[in-house]
């Protein structure tokens, strides 16, 4: 009897040992390629990373004093800036399981706040971005957000629950108040709830008068029902996963796929809805613009969350001529990134002319050989990504400024 007693407490053993002890983070100090950025605001970065890190669950942040030592010593014996493989070094030595590089650097009168994070089992560095105002509040909340994207929600910003499985078992969800993350093998994708509401469609006042002749008339629609939108554009790693090819003219796995055309995106939306037991479409090009205009915390802005595009957007002047990873923009008013330009967006709407009259959940015409894109991509002008902006093209017409995202019903 207590042979069998203690084959059962060492089988369960593990498992209490695991929960005890979250995964360790070591913060590297912070770097600055700018030396207008005083002292005080790189360490609040730091600071503010290594408080994000101990309030998320199952990740703790290593002592700060045991690991500055190893730094010190690293930074000591290599000459010229340091290497992945020196951080991983000093990640090895002080016993992390992860290392956090966090960077600041100015941007007009706002702040770019980086942090990459590297695995130190698989040598795997993974890197997001965010744009903050330079106040300690803006940084502070930045590091918040990027913690959460790195390393899960933040506690207090919404329960956790462990993965779902999905109609294959492969697939699963992880459900927060107003936010869902979708699994698909090992991949996730993150989703926001947008709650119904109305809003004023089409070209209205804050368009500046850039708007063109089928953006008009505006009219209002009602949106009756809440859903979830993507919170990025589908990427080259979803849709390998999914449709098990990459078409995409500029591969990474963190870029939005593109030279899709509007039919790719049902198949990949039939086989996703599929793989997870759940009803996948592309948004109505209603749900599209409120949800580029901020849905009901709308501030009416010209872009989809500002009214300055290159705090929001990649486009003609700032792309480089290629798409660019997701999210490393400042999102809009629901936390969703990219919704002008990197990649015009289909929508399941045929392309047609708009009416005056006032709209409830409005699905476009019945009838027309086109379908609708949304929001400009890497290659427009700013007059192409405001939130009004429309597109068509033919439905199997493949192109490196077509993408999308999607939504669930």
């Amino acid at each position: 009897m207590k042979r069998i007693l203690l084959i059962a407490i060492l089988m369960v053993l593990p498992i209490i040992v695991n929960a005890q002890n979250p995964k360790k983070v070591a913060v590297w100090e912070t770097q600055t390629e700018d030396i207008g950025i005083s002292n005080l605001k790189k360490n609040l970065v730091r600071d503010f990373m290594e408080e994000a890190i101990n309030n998320t669950p199952g990740y703790r942040r290593l002592d700060r004093a045991r690991f500055d030592v190893i730094v010190k010593e690293i930074r000591f014996q290599q000459s010229g800036a340091v290497k992945d493989i020196e951080i991983i070094r000093a990640g090895e030595m002080a016993g992390a399981n992860y290392v956090v590089v966090p960077s600041v650097n100015a941007d007009g009168n706002d702040f770019l706040v980086t942090v990459r994070m590297i695995d130190i089992a698989t040598s795997d560095a993974k890197t997001v971005t965010d744009l903050c105002s330079n106040s300690a509040q803006g940084i502070k909340e930045a590091c918040e957000r990027l913690a959460v994207r790195m390393f899960g929600n933040i506690t207090g910003g919404g329960s956790y629950s462990p993965p779902q499985s999905g109609g294959n078992g492969n697939a699963g969800t992880q459900q927060g108040a107003d936010k869902i993350t979708i699994r698909v093998g090992n991949v996730s994708f993150d989703m926001v709830k947008v709650q119904a509401g109305s809003f004023v469609m089409g070209c209205t006042s804050e368009q500046g008068g850039e708007c063109y002749g089928d953006e008009s008339p505006y009219h209002r629609v009602t949106i009756t029902q809440d859903y979830y939108f993507g919170v990025y554009e589908v990427t080259q790693e979803l849709y390998q996963a999914v449709m098990g090819v990459n078409p995409s003219s500029w591969k990474a796995y963190d870029r939005p796929v593109e030279n899709v055309s509007w039919n790719d995106a049902q198949e990949f939306c039939s086989e996703l809805s599929r793989m997870t037991g759940r009803r996948f479409s592309l948004p109505t090009e209603a749900e599209w613009e409120y949800a580029a205009r901020g849905g009901n915390k709308s501030s009416g802005y010209k872009y989809s969350g500002s009214s300055r595009l290159a705090a929001v957007a990649w486009y003609t002047d700032n792309s480089g001529g290629q798409t660019n990873p997701v999210g490393r923009l400042q999102p809009n008013e629901l936390g969703i990134y990219d919704m002008s330009g990197n990649v015009w967006e289909w929508c399941q709407d045929r392309y047609g002319n708009y009416s005056s009259s006032s709209m409830t959940d409005p699905r476009g015409p019945s009838t027309g050989s086109y379908r609708v894109l949304r929001g400009g991509s890497w290659g427009s002008l700013a007059k192409s990504c405001r939130v009004s902006i429309r597109y068509y093209g033919p439905p199997d017409y493949r192109n490196s400024y077509y993408g999308f995202r999607v939504v669930l019903h």
